[in-house]
């Protein structure tokens, strides 16, 4: 029997319908494509052919069955014969999934010739680009990127520069290709606080402080009342680059909320400038009275001065304005404030005040529960009070690793070791990960020259999970001074102390020193421990036992 061309159009009938029932749930928004509304309602046919929604459906349908490279090629060519964005967008995604990145780029490259105006292409161009490392050729594609921005918009697309190429390697290549692309902007008013604002930080990036200086003063140059400039030269001073801090006061001067003014704060209390920081708060609340964070951060810094009736002024403040303006922070700033007016109270003896201050607490949720406790146990633990702490951790659940962590320690507070071991070694089973017990249990031992091997054992696992961090390094450090390793010691202790000159390391390491009879060095080394603590126990112990004279 003589065929008809209907008999020969069947076989591709079948598979059109099975590829389109196999790949419905992705295709269908392509296909859509294939007829368009108009604004009038009349619904007009587009370009796409049978061959092309073909071609579709047998693209998806490779993605499907696990041939993205097949696939990807089928989608792309239908986004080149249609110039359409969600074929091209398709075509991307599918060689991003495939982890292909020159394919991504080949895509997101043809979409952008095709539509050399659409900024989402030109911005997919740039930012595979960036992910493949290739900067040097990122310099056109952000040219356009701020070309293509609306007047409205420039200035954010400008700030987001350095977050486009935070994870280049090559970061002074970075900022030389972007110093290029900004220039016609650094010199021109609306854009150029922004501009050198950006600029700053990528210098900042490749560890250029003296350029991303030079960058602030420029922003600030460009626009006095400007705050991103004027966050910059805040960064800068928490890198202790002292020019900067004249910047931030000249900016503040210009600023007409307390945005600035709290995190200049904030970078004085981290410096432990406590005195000017008040001075800060001061002025905000003056200003700005209704600004409840201001009252708590001064309530706090007053506390720490130890100046507990303006300390408690502040903080019956803040708890006011916060009950009337709640928000997501205010149940733990309130929390806060009331634990600072329970450590005032027992300052002065008041224990049981205090504690009931903390029973006052909200306690809604599983959170506030644990936050209640925890500020009780803080309490009880900073006026040596170990048993009543440790007696309400143990009427609690254990399932909190953090509250079994902080058990332990007051087990070994109470001289109570086993227990302390036992706590520890739960915690441990429990969370695998958590550095700080592998370093107790370690130190511990330690400390009593007691199982010294497994001692130092478990404080290089813990250095294992933090490998920086100066109080397990101090670990470290002591764990070889009870093996009587010298010298192994002294280098993880200097090395911990000047990453943070904390009392209780000075204490090891001036024993160290002592010991390697090295007395001066070692009394140096005391007396700057004093410095910044000086009732801190471990300190004090080291010096009734050894007698320096200091």
């Amino acid at each position: 029997m003589e065929k008809t061309v209907s008999d020969y159009d069947r076989p591709m009938k079948f598979l059109l319908q099975l590829a389109f029932f196999a790949v419905a749930s992705t295709a269908m928004p392509l296909l859509c494509h294939a007829q368009a509304a108009t604004d009038n309602g009349k619904i007009e046919n587009s370009g796409m052919t049978g061959e092309l929604l073909y071609e579709i459906l047998l693209g998806e349908l490779n993605v499907r069955q696990g041939q993205p490279v097949a696939g990807f090629s089928l989608l792309l060519d239908a986004a080149r014969k249609t110039n359409d964005v969600q074929l091209y967008t398709r075509a991307v995604d599918i060689a991003l999934q495939a982890r292909s990145g020159d394919g991504a780029l080949m895509a997101a490259r043809s979409w952008s010739q095709a539509a050399p105006q659409d900024r989402q292409a030109n911005l997919q161009v740039l930012q595979i680009l960036l992910a493949l490392n290739q900067v040097s050729e990122s310099l056109e594609p952000l040219k356009k990127e701020l070309a293509l921005a609306p007047e409205f918009e420039r200035n954010v697309a400008i700030s987001l520069i350095p977050r486009h190429y935070a994870r280049v390697t090559d970061k002074k290549l970075a900022v030389r290709v972007v110093q290029q692309a900004l220039e016609p902007y650094l010199k021109t008013s609306p854009h150029a606080a922004p501009a050198w604002t950006s600029l700053g930080r990528m210098r900042l990036a490749a560890n250029d402080t003296t350029g991303a200086l030079e960058a602030a003063q420029r922003g600030l140059a460009a626009d006095a009342s400007a705050m991103a400039p004027a966050l910059l030269a805040l960064e800068l001073m928490g890198r202790q680059i002292k020019e900067a801090e004249a910047l931030v006061t000249q900016a503040l001067r210009k600023q007409d909320n307390p945005e600035l003014a709290m995190s200049y704060v904030r970078v004085l209390i981290e410096g432990e400038r406590y005195s000017e920081a008040s001075d800060q708060l001061q002025a905000i609340t003056r200003n700005f009275p209704k600004h409840a964070e201001a009252w708590l951060v001064l309530g706090s810094v007053q506390f720490e001065q130890g100046l507990d009736k303006q300390a408690e002024a502040s903080l019956v403040r803040y708890i006011d304005l916060a009950s009337k303006s709640p928000n997501e922070n205010t149940p733990r700033g309130i929390t806060q404030a009331q634990t600072r007016r329970a450590a005032m109270l027992a300052r002065q003896g008041k224990i049981d005040a205090a504690r009931q201050l903390i029973a006052q607490l909200p306690a809604n949720n599983a959170e506030e529960a644990r936050s209640r406790v925890m500020a009780e146990v803080q309490l009880l633990r900073e006026h040596r009070q170990w048993q009543a702490a440790y007696d309400l951790l143990n009427k609690i659940s254990v399932d909190d690793v953090d509250l079994l962590y902080e058990q332990a320690m007051l087990a070994e507070k109470l001289n109570r070791m086993d227990d302390m071991e036992k706590l520890l070694r739960t915690v441990i089973s429990q969370d695998p990960g958590y550095y700080n017990a592998y370093n107790a249990l370690g130190f511990s031992l330690a400390d009593r020259n007691l199982r010294l091997p497994e001692a130092k054992q478990l404080i290089v696992k813990a250095l294992s999970f933090a490998p920086d961090d100066p109080f397990i390094t101090d670990s470290l450090g002591w764990v070889e001074f009870r093996l009587g390793n010298l010298t192994a010691a002294l280098a993880s202790l200097e090395k911990a102390f000047r990453a943070r000159p904390d009392a209780e390391i000075a204490a090891h390491l001036g024993e160290v020193l002592w010991r390697m009879k090295r007395t001066d060095e070692a009394i140096k080394i005391w007396r700057r421990g004093l410095e910044t603590a000086p009732n801190n126990e471990t300190l004090q112990e080291t010096l009734q036992r050894l007698k320096p004279a200091l």
